[in-house]
């Protein structure tokens, strides 16, 4: 009788997808191709959704890749400073970490698949341009805050901030993500540029 009672019951519903949800596979599918390929019909496909889900949270398609555009100001500004100054170690440590987070065979990190992605778009369009902008002159200015903690002064913190910042994206251009020899290799050089003083230090 009991088992009988338990087949008839249906099984629970999975819970509904969220604004978050949404988002998550919108970078996932904008580090694979273009902001033109990012159809909402095409994403909710993926999710094994209809497209009612996507309207609950969203006006739109835009109102989508506004929301995505935040989320990458959002990691690529806070959320990374917070991960690099709230653990422990050295100056110099800490610019180490933000190197190897940037040089990893991950889309979304800085100068990543996905921020290409992004980049392509803001040549053609002049708000997300000025979102670009924004965040890079941010990320400079934590690179700068990090650089002068590490010991640089003067034109140094400026010089070596800026190194940075086009090491990393141009090493994300030009590296296959599957090839981890190669990331490895340009770890090494990225440390040997970067990482002066804390490679003077050692034997």
């Amino acid at each position: 009788m009991a088992r009988s009672a338990a087949k008839s019951q249906k099984p629970a519903a999975e819970p509904p997808l969220g604004r978050k949800d949404w988002i998550e596979a919108a970078i996932t599918m904008l580090a694979e191709d273009n902001v033109e390929a990012l159809r909402v019909d095409t994403l909710a496909e993926k999710l094994g959704v209809t497209k009612g889900s996507f309207y609950w949270h969203f006006e739109g398609r835009e109102d989508l890749l506004f929301a995505v555009l935040d989320e990458w100001r959002l990691r690529m500004t806070s959320q990374i400073q917070s991960l690099i100054l709230d653990r422990s170690g050295t100056p110099w440590e800490r610019v180490e970490r933000l190197l190897r987070i940037a040089i990893s065979a991950r889309p979304d990190v800085p100068g990543g698949p996905f921020e290409t992605t992004l980049r392509d778009w803001a040549r053609r369009d002049a708000k997300v341009a000025s979102v670009v902008r924004d965040v890079d002159a941010e990320r400079v200015r934590f690179l700068h805050q990090l650089y002068r903690e590490a010991g640089l002064d003067g034109s140094d913190v400026e010089y070596f901030a800026e190194l940075h910042m086009a090491f990393v994206i141009g090493t994300r251009i030009t590296v296959d993500p599957a090839d981890r020899d190669e990331i490895n290799r340009r770890r090494r050089i990225g440390a040997a540029l970067l990482l002066p003083r804390e490679r003077a230090k050692k034997p």
